[in-house]
């Protein structure tokens, strides 16, 4: 389910993308209005993904795609001069459907219909509003171009202010099976602070970055979506304190620190009962870092073991006869044990 924004009408989501239909009769002009929207949108650095439902064909039926189609692929991407077109059957044809189908770098999807949808709407003026139709702004073709500017500016409104973080919390829920809990976004905004902290952008692309966490919650999943680092890079690893916190090591500078949530901010929010998860989830996106996280600067260097890149020694556990990497082995008077046989004795 979406996460409540007071004030915002509809199904417009705490975490994006922003859906906004765009609606009238055939011959109004909503493509027209599709266009003079993208034109305002796209140079303000929003990534806009385009909807519609047609009757029409995609290909031609005497072109190697239309054949190709016919035949029945599970899927077909198709490279041109202009553009890169993935093709996928048309499922149930529904408006959430299509939504779904955008890649999670998307943070607006215009949506042109001549059917009501449960989202903010552009209308023409040549048709009434829908019961309960949440209107941005009407349009009529003697003045798209002024339309489209009251229409533009009402859907920046609407969108986050900070779109990296929102991106970041797409990023985190796709990760998380698309489910956005107070926890992931915690998770998120820890992982984002400690980046501009260390000074390293993420996801973490430089291999800079080594993440201890001391969770193995919600949160987890949003620090690895977040920075990118992974455990089978041996760039992220748990350790089950129960904690939701985490240490970020940069490797190049050799700073790190620890950030962690403050233990007092459930009784901060406040909302006790069935919309206390909601109310946590809109109080963790909005509070500035300050009052989320607790800081330290962390001492203590990673171990040349602890460090990502081929394992530095194996040797083999004297009673399974099995390997063990990188140090982990328990040295016992019977000589080197993995650890489940070190703790059976």
């Amino acid at each position: 389910m979406p996460l409540p924004r007071p004030g915002v009408p509809m199904e417009a989501p705490a975490i994006g993308p922003i859906v906004v239909a765009i609606r009238g009769p055939s011959r109004s002009g909503k493509t027209a209005m599709v266009c003079a929207l993208i034109e305002r949108l796209a140079p303000q650095g929003i990534r806009i993904g385009y909807a519609k439902r047609t009757h029409h064909g995609l290909d031609l039926p005497e072109k190697a795609s239309g054949r190709v189609w016919a035949a029945g692929p599970a899927a077909m991407a198709i490279a041109c001069p202009d553009r890169l077109q993935l093709t996928f059957p048309p499922g149930d044809g529904a408006a959430k459907t299509l939504i779904r189908s955008f890649p999670a770098e998307i943070d607006l999807v215009l949506l042109e219909t001549h059917a009501p949808e449960p989202y903010p709407v552009v209308r023409s003026e040549l048709i009434e509003a829908a019961e309960g139709e949440a209107t941005l702004a009407t349009w009529s073709l003697a003045d798209l171009d002024g339309a489209a500017d009251r229409a533009g500016g009402a859907i920046r409104e609407l969108m986050p202010r900070d779109l990296e973080l929102d991106r970041a919390l797409r990023r985190a829920r796709a990760a998380h099976g698309e489910h956005a809990c107070a926890g992931l976004i915690l998770g998120t905004r820890l992982a984002r602070y400690a980046g501009q902290l260390l000074g390293i952008e993420l996801p973490d692309r430089e291999k800079r970055l080594v993440v201890r966490v001391e969770i193995d919650r919600c949160a987890a999943d949003a620090i690895q979506a977040v920075t990118g680092c992974r455990p089978g890079k041996r760039t992220l690893r748990f350790v089950d304190y129960g904690k939701l916190a985490a240490t970020f090591w940069d490797l190049r500078t050799g700073r790190a620190v620890r950030v962690a949530a403050r233990g007092d901010l459930r009784e901060r929010v406040g909302e006790a009962g069935e919309g206390r998860h909601a109310a946590q989830a809109a109080a963790y996106l909005a509070w500035p870092d300050e009052a989320l996280f607790t800081v330290r600067e962390v001492a203590e260097p990673l171990g040349e073991l602890e460090l990502p890149g081929p394992p530095r020694r194996r040797v083999m556990c004297g009673a399974c006869g099995e390997e063990v990497a990188d140090g982990r082995e328990v040295l016992t008077a019977a000589g080197p044990r993995c650890r489940p046989c070190a703790a059976a004795g």
